[in-house]
Order: C-alpha cells, then structure tokens, then sequence
C-alpha cells in the first residue's frame, strides 16, 4: 500500500524532531552529569598558596615506608614547583625537578635524606625524612644470622711443662673466623669448621668470634684451665 505523500511528509518531521528532542536531552544529561561544581573561596585560596606566585616550593617529600628491612628497599616520592634545581643528601641518582615523580632507593642504615630546591631567584626550600633500617633479627628472621654450634676443647696435652690445647669449633652462616685474645690470623671465607691449636701459658678464656658479610657477629668464650697458673 502506498502512503500519501502528505503523510509520508508528517512521519518524516516528526521522526526527525523526536531524533533532535532525544539527542539534546542525552547531551543536557551529559553536561549535567560532567560540569565541575565551581570552587569555594577557600579551595581557591588554597590552591593560590600552593600554586600561584613564582617562589620556589617543594610541595611533596617522603618516603612509601619509614622503615625497612636490610636487603630490602623503599620509594622516594616528590614534587617541587617553580624550582630551576634540585638536590637530596644523600646523593640518589636521576634526581631531577618534577611535579610528582617516585623514585627507588636502598638506605643501607638508618638515613635521614634532605632536599633543598632551588628557584630561578636563587631562594631555597628545604624538606626532609628518615628511613629507618632494621636487621634481619628486627624482624625474627634469626635463621639467616650467624651462630656458632660448637665450641670445645677437643684435645690437651702438656710436653716438656708446656700446654698444647686443640679447640674445636663449628659455626654457621659466616665467613669471617677470629679468635680473642688474637693467637691465630683471622679466616676469611672459612668452612665451617675448624680447628686451632693454643699453647696457654696460664688460665686463659679464648672468645671465637664469626662474621657475615653485613657486619653481623656472634661469638662465644671457652675458658682452658691451666693447673697452678
């Protein structure tokens, strides 16, 4: 069946108005939906302190953990505006001006880290914070530090009124070896175990002592009794 042209022509501006009418109530939704409610007074005045003017402000310096353990590192994040350099002490490599940027660093102890910026004018600010460094025993890990398993005199005889004493000794997670009072050269990168031979002139107490690579210690004393002396 064929539609009137006079009808066919209504359809059409209707359809075409009902097109329009949806589209511009979607785009009113839209607007709605996505203008930004205008800032109060104080919210401006706060962003002008922070961001207006042209001196130099560092507006964030921190680290993501105030404490870390050995081996184990953190972030560094800042942000400086209007600076024309920067600088933190210590020395942390690609350290540059930024608005916002994060950066790794390892403290290998307890450090407190500066930042001065530095602006076109040649004023400064500064800002600062501290990473704390624990050991491995800090956080229970004991497993991993040195011990000595064993300590005994495992042999003593006495030739022409002179004392010769075998001390045995076993140890683990070291690789430094030393004895007190200092009889014999201290080992480096020693097995495990071992054995020195001292020839005490008078009761002595002899302290082993080993060592990790970080600087952790454990040491344990062995008295040699020498008869009448």
């Amino acid at each position: 069946m064929q539609i009137p042209l006079g009808v066919a022509t209504v359809i059409a501006v209707a359809y075409l108005g009902y097109v329009w009418l949806a589209r511009r109530s979607a785009t009113e939704h839209y607007e709605a939906r996505t203008k930004l409610a205008e800032p109060t007074e104080d919210q401006k005045a706060k962003f002008s302190d922070t961001y207006g003017g042209s001196a130099v402000k560092i507006l964030q310096f921190y680290a993501r953990d105030g404490a870390v353990t050995e081996d184990q590192g953190t972030v560094m994040c800042y942000g400086v505006l209007n600076a024309k350099s920067v600088r933190v002490e210590p020395p942390v490599a690609d350290f540059y001006p930024a608005l916002n940027r994060c950066i790794d660093i390892s403290p290998k102890h307890d450090t407190k880290y500066v930042m001065t910026a530095v602006g076109g004018d040649g004023k400064t600010a500064t800002a600062e914070f501290t990473v704390a460094v624990r050991g491995d025993a800090a956080r229970g890990d004991t497993a991993r530090l040195p011990r000595i398993t064993d300590f005994h005199v495992s042999k003593h005889t006495v030739e022409d009124g002179r004392h010769y004493v075998t001390l045995s000794f076993a140890f683990e997670n070291a690789s430094k070896v030393m004895m007190e009072p200092p009889v014999v050269p201290a080992l480096e990168d020693s097995a495990p175990f071992g054995q020195w031979t001292v020839t005490p002139e008078k009761t002595t107490t002899y302290t082993l002592i080993v060592m990790d690579k970080k600087g952790h210690k454990a040491s344990k004393q062995l008295t040699v009794e020498v008869p009448g002396k």
